[in-house]
């Protein structure tokens, strides 16, 4: 009875530390590669020095006010990319996405894998890195404003 009781234990134990891992973004450190993605309309922006990324339900109105505020400061500087990461798909997704495609901004849709990667549970969710997949800033994006933006990307460039 003990030695199955230690199993258990065990087992429950190895079961928490997988999910403590999964939820840690370290800053500073890389982030997990985009392989295999797919672009909504086939649109991959162009590679900048930064790049901002939402995970988003796109019928959530908290995903949709902050995408929105914060593509309209993105679009203002021009060192940051734009992408949102919806789990769901290119028939599934609400048509309001569709207006962040241009040349530094575009949707991965049908995300799983990316989603998990990152340890993502919930939306809005956001990330800002830098040319190396390095997290500079990553959290609430309702908590995100445009000076920590602009001081995030201006830092960066020294490194």
């Amino acid at each position: 009875m003990r030695r199955v009781l230690y199993i258990l234990f065990c087992f429950i134990g190895l079961l928490a530390v997988e999910d403590v891992e999964a939820q840690t973004i370290s800053l500073g450190e890389r982030t997990p590669r985009f392989k295999k993605e797919r672009w909504l309309n086939g649109n991959e922006p162009q590679k900048c020095a930064y790049t901002y990324i939402e995970f988003i339900h796109s019928a959530s109105v908290p995903c949709r006010n902050s995408a929105e505020r914060i593509h309209s400061i993105v679009k203002e500087l021009e060192n940051i990319a734009f992408v949102l990461i919806s789990h769901q798909s290119a028939t599934e997704i609400d048509h309001w996405v569709t207006k962040h495609i241009d040349n530094r901004s575009g949707i991965i849709i049908d995300d799983y894998r990316i989603r998990t990667s990152f340890g993502v549970n919930y939306a809005p969710y956001a990330v800002i890195l830098d040319h190396k997949r390095r997290a500079l800033w990553f959290g609430n994006p309702q908590l995100l404003n445009r000076i920590t933006i602009e001081k995030l990307t201006e830092n960066g460039k020294r490194n």
